[in-house]
């Protein structure tokens, strides 16, 4: 496995190096800087609404209540 990140880290480096001599297309350099940049975040997703499924799930207790109830039918006394 320690091959396998050591080549990572110097490609890296070479992509580093290629970006910051100006002899990579504007094109290119803006995707490959966009990409460092996910990778730096964590790669994070944009957040997705939960649907009861992933709520039961992560084992969050799920209560539908209609449309049509009224304040008082919602009452806890």
């Amino acid at each position: 496995m320690l091959p396998r990140l050591q080549a990572q880290e110097q490609i890296m480096a070479v992509n580093a190096g290629r970006l910051g001599s100006g002899w990579v297309d504007k094109n290119e350099a803006r995707r490959e800087l966009s990409r460092l940049e996910r990778i730096a975040d964590g790669g994070n997703r944009p957040a997705v609404k939960a649907t009861p499924q992933m709520l039961a799930a992560a084992g969050i207790a799920v209560v539908e209540v209609s449309a049509t109830a009224s304040e008082g039918d919602l009452s806890h006394g």
